[in-house]
């Protein structure tokens, strides 16, 4: 699918990651303010690349919409 219509597809759950290096410092808040329902996992600063690198610590976030919504409208949330 190009890039496009990628941005063009709507859903009512988004899901994606979340680095603390580049949200603000109130992004739960912020978060918070929308009043969407959201799922946000333990911060996961253990987890380990194949070759044994250490990833970036990270968040995994869901995002529930009460209609279909587009990946502008999510992606406006940054």
């Amino acid at each position: 699918m190009d890039e496009k219509k990628s941005r063009n597809v709507k859903k009512r759950n988004w899901a994606f990651v979340l680095y603390p290096e580049s949200a603000p410092a109130d992004w739960i808040e912020q978060l918070e303010k929308t009043g969407l329902q959201a799922c946000i996992s333990p911060l996961h600063d253990k987890d380990v690349n194949a070759d044994g690198e250490p990833k970036k610590p990270h968040y995994h976030i869901i995002l529930a919409y009460s209609g279909p919504t587009s990946f502008n409208v999510v992606n406006s949330l940054c």
